[in-house]
């Protein structure tokens, strides 16, 4: 971290941070048991079935498509007035789908929502990097993966019974974040920053400047894992009712278990890696996560019982929760703080895209082979991602937060270094 903030209520930042973090799953989840009642209601609308599902899928589009955008603006004009802005436009676009009346205006509100998503969660995290040094980060990072997790296996049930009572009241669980904006507003001040002094550079030096900060290839790989892991674990929400439907003929109450399973996996994945990440590296968790997505698969894929899928699920939804969190944390070990938000944004913006492109990936292969085989060669193919980043740590160690720091130090003009 570049400069001390002091944070005035510790305890209360760190939670609300934290809650803050759990929106961000909220906005599918929240809507996703009213997606019947929904297409029920607007039967008769042009292309409904469509439509309807677009209903789910396109916040996730205009997260993947605005994210460098505001990781832009956190960077330039600090992390703290976004987030509040994000989480009324949040409030609003989210509940707006309580009052409207048209299929088309509450698609308008979900691409809104996304944009509003997106802003929460590249400021959220872009702080938690920004206020605890790296110990102390990465076992907050990890708590961030949990509470998301976590957060999906209360909210499942939760949107299940309120759809129960109307497909509309669903929607007013997004107005719950305007709780948290008193908190928002006294625990989490503007991170102390490192800002260039002297005279204002030219719009092609400060390219050339900010393109200098960026370890371009290390940032590429993150986000290519994040993008392709997120299109192999989506496999799971969107496939796995379908799957279990054909294997075993378990009723929707049990595959919704089975789904949240998975979730608390990853959620207790999560809040062990600070723990693991003292005593292995960020590339060595990258090889920890694939074998253990590796092995749910394939236990996906060869089991023909509930019980054998639940255990598939268990070790693949295990793998997901070191995936965002490891790869959040290597973002932040490799970017110096003035440019860490549009790093953030461009993990962010993969893994939605990586969610919006899944069906779209997997769906054509396994309309020829089958979920099974499908299931099984993603599984083979994980392995061997496991073993290349097993082998890949004995030779490559990645740069510390500190080391990448003293080169940053050593790159800077003379009057972009801090004495």
């Amino acid at each position: 971290m570049s400069g001390e903030t002091a944070l005035p209520r510790p305890r209360l930042a760190q939670g609300t941070l934290l809650l803050a973090s759990m929106l961000t799953i909220m906005a599918g989840a929240t809507i996703s048991p009213a997606l019947p009642a929904i297409q029920r209601e607007f039967s008769t609308a042009p292309n409904a079935a469509m439509l309807v599902g677009l209903v789910l899928t396109m916040h996730g589009l205009f997260i993947a498509v605005g994210s460098p955008i505001i990781g832009a603006l956190a960077d330039r004009h600090g992390r703290r007035w976004l987030l509040l802005v994000s989480t009324v436009v949040y409030a609003l676009a989210g509940g707006s789908g309580f009052v409207l009346d048209s299929l088309v205006a509450i698609l308008v509100s979900r691409a809104v929502l996304g944009l509003a998503v997106g802003g929460i969660m590249v400021t959220v995290t872009a702080l938690i990097t920004d206020y605890y040094e790296t110990n102390r980060r990465e076992t907050i990072l990890g708590r961030q993966g949990a509470c998301m997790s976590l957060g999906g296996v209360v909210l499942l049930p939760l949107a299940g019974v309120l759809a129960d009572i109307s497909w509309r009241v669903p929607f007013l669980v997004y107005t719950v974040a305007l709780v948290l904006l008193p908190a928002m507003a006294f625990a989490l001040p503007e991170p102390t920053r490192r800002e260039p002094t002297g005279d204002r550079p030219t719009s092609i030096n400060e390219l050339r400047q900010t393109l200098a900060r960026f370890p371009l290839r290390t940032l590429a790989l993150i986000v290519t894992l994040g993008l392709i892991g997120q299109i192999i674990f989506y496999m799971i929400p969107v496939q796995m009712p379908f799957y279990l439907e054909a294997q075993t003929g378990v009723s929707g109450s049990l595959i919704g278990t089975a789904l949240a399973v998975s979730t608390g996996a990853g959620g207790v994945a999560s809040l062990l890696y600070g723990r693991i990440r003292r005593s292995v590296s960020v590339i060595g968790i990258v090889a920890l996560t694939f074998a253990f997505m590796s092995t749910g698969y394939l236990i996906i894929g060869v089991s023909g019982t509930f019980f054998g899928i639940v255990a598939g699920l268990v070790f693949a939804g295990a793998g997901s929760g070191f995936l965002l969190t490891n790869l959040n944390a290597w973002i932040a070990a490799v970017t110096p703080e003035p440019v860490r938000g549009r790093a953030l944004s461009g993990l962010t913006s993969a893994f939605f895209l990586g969610q919006f492109l899944s069906p779209i990936v997997v769906r054509p292969v396994s309309d020829i082979v089958g979920l099974g085989a499908t299931f099984l060669s993603v599984g083979v193919v994980l392995a061997g991602g496991a073993v290349v980043f097993a082998l890949t740590t004995v030779y490559v160690t990645p740069p510390t937060e500190s080391e990448h720091e003293s080169a940053e130090q050593s790159r800077l003009p003379k009057e972009y270094t801090v004495d």
